[in-house]
Parts: structure tokens; sequence; C-alpha cells
């Protein structure tokens, strides 16, 4: 990992800094190219307040092709960049479910609860899986300590009734959802709904991550697959391309 602090107009490599996160958010740069940045950038400014100008080109020039996971972050008043390695993508996502005190504080921000929500990991999940399901008073899942959880009853999207932050890349699922003319609704997103209705994981890094298992205190739960899958997982991955991405090519 490279980690580089904004001052004068530039960036300068640096150690980074023990110090929480005041705000923060991060996506998949793939082959020199991102998806969704303006969306990224635009969900940090609103709780981070306006980049300065010649942030963003000097970001662009340090990510290099290949497959990588940059983040920016607000850290006691000062901006920093870290390029990461980006995992390779998940075809599908195996969730651990418990019943445990929700770890966030600032559920709408990313950045401020990433130490809890690591530390929620660490202590709940299940070695196989691949993440974490934080589930509300009445045993609903409202996301995943990483990422959005929707399901599919039928031909409805189904958005879960908890708190959640707003993903970047539901939003894209959203406005195609829209184009599509598929109707959505919100429902509690339970194991028993699990049961009978596909699951899908989303986030920036990974995509749209069917979910292929959710494993209970009371034993393991296979949602049914979607048969569209596929379908939504290439659309996605095609914002990567020139057409999809344009303008933020680096």
């Amino acid at each position: 990992m490279s980690s580089y602090i904004w001052r004068d107009g530039a960036f300068i490599p640096c150690t980074p800094p023990a110090d929480p996160c005041t705000v923060a958010d991060s996506w998949r740069h793939s082959a020199g190219r991102t998806h969704g940045l303006h969306l990224h950038l635009e969900r940090f400014e609103s709780a981070a307040g306006t980049l300065p100008a010649g942030f963003v080109p000097a970001m662009l020039e340090l990510l290099s092709g290949g497959e990588l996971f940059p983040r920016i972050a607000l850290i006691t008043g000062e901006l920093y960049l870290d390029i990461r390695p980006a995992p390779a993508p998940r075809a599908h996502t195996r969730l651990t479910y418990v019943k445990a005190p929700d770890p966030r504080v600032q559920p709408l921000v990313k950045g401020p609860d990433l130490p809890a929500l690591a530390a929620y990991r660490s202590q709940y999940q299940e070695s196989g899986t691949d993440d974490t399901a934080i589930v509300d008073a009445h045993g609903a899942i409202a996301e995943t300590t990483t990422g959005a959880l929707i399901a599919w009853d039928g031909d409805t999207f189904l958005l879960p009734t908890g708190v959640h932050l707003p993903s970047v890349t539901l939003r894209q699922v959203l406005d195609r959802c829209k184009d599509l003319r598929i109707s959505t609704a919100q429902r509690p997103l339970t194991p028993a709904l699990a049961a009978e209705y596909p699951l899908w994981f989303i986030n920036s890094l990974h995509g749209i991550s069917p979910v292929s298992s959710i494993h209970t205190p009371h034993g393991s739960i296979t949602p049914p697959p979607h048969p569209a899958a596929a379908s939504w997982q290439n659309w996605w991955w095609r914002g990567f391309s020139p057409a999809g991405a344009g303008e933020h090519c680096t």
C-alpha cells in the first residue's frame, strides 16, 4: 500500500496516520479506469466538504493500471490517499448472520465506523464466510459490514427496511431498475425471506455478488439463484469500459 497526504496542492508520500477517519470513500480502479467515481466523490464531499482544486486529477495520475482499491479520507482535518491492491472480485458471497449489537454510530457516513465494523467482523464472523450482516432489533438485515444487501421477489427489487449507508453501487442498480421499469419495494430482509428469495451483496469493490449461503446460529441457509444474475453482473462490469468510464480513465 502507498499512502499520501495532500499538501500545498500536491500529494506527498507519508506514513498512514493512526487516527480514525472523519470521512472516507473507496472504489475499484480496474485496468486504469473507474466506475461511478463522480458518485463516490459526491458522497465524500457531502460529509467532508468540497475537495480542493487539482485533487482529483492529481489522484488519478497516481493510479496506474491493474486492479486497485484506492481510498480517500479526511483525518484530523487533513486529506489522505491510500492506494491499495484490490482483491479478485467475488462471484458469490457467503454471509454470517448473528443477532449482535449494532456497531455503527454514524451509519449514514462512511469512515468513522470503520474500526468498529472491523472489530465486529473479528468478533462474530464465522470462518469460511466473507462478511457479516448487521441486524436490527427485529432480526432483519440492514446491510453488511462492507456492502449493501438486496433481494428479489420475482420481478420486484427489494430494499432493506433498516438504516444503511447510501451505497453508490446500489444507486447505480436502482438507476438501472428505473431505466428498465423494474418495480422496487422495501421489505425486512430476514433469514426466512432469504430462504425463499434471491439475495445479492452489492458494493463498489465486488460489484454484484449473489449470496450463496448465510450461516446462522441455527444452521446454513441457501438463497435461491436469480436467473438474471450473470446479466446484471456483466452490466455492472461494463461500467469500466471506455464507454462506461470515459473521463475517469488514467
